[in-house]
């Protein structure tokens, strides 16, 4: 399971504990607060949004011991949702100019939009590009 919270903080947790087993502090830009998380099923990476421009895609280490940004994508104003294809061939964002519970900050460069990303898989036998 992943946690967030409005400091812009993450936390992966454990079925059998409380607390968070990994937490990553600062995990967007500063005062900026994650407004959007979505886990790829059946595998440990998450893709999360917020109102500071932009969407990360994590990925756990190997021994669950920390989480690392894997790519990152520009985008501008407000991520309010977002959402796998059931494929898990893409994800889907919902980005708008407000917080989609109110109206604490408003980006008027921004425009409401859907906007539909490829997810980039590479396969075990293809050699890097």
């Amino acid at each position: 399971a992943v946690v967030s919270t409005q400091s812009g903080h993450y936390g992966r947790g454990h079925i059998k504990k409380k607390k968070p087993a990994i937490t990553q502090l600062h995990a967007h830009a500063p005062n900026s607060w994650i407004s959007a998380v979505a886990a790829i099923k059946n595998t440990e990476c998450f893709v999360s949004g917020s109102n500071g421009g932009t969407v990360k895609v994590w990925a756990c280490a190997e021994n669950y011991r920390s989480m690392e940004c894997i790519k990152e994508i520009p985008v501008v104003g407000t991520v309010n949702s977002i959402a796998v294809s059931l494929d898990e061939a893409s994800f889907v964002l919902a980005v708008g100019q407000e917080h989609k519970l109110g109206r604490w900050w408003s980006d008027k460069g921004a425009r409401n939009r859907i906007m539909v990303y490829p997810m980039e898989v590479q396969k075990e036998d293809e050699p890097d590009r």
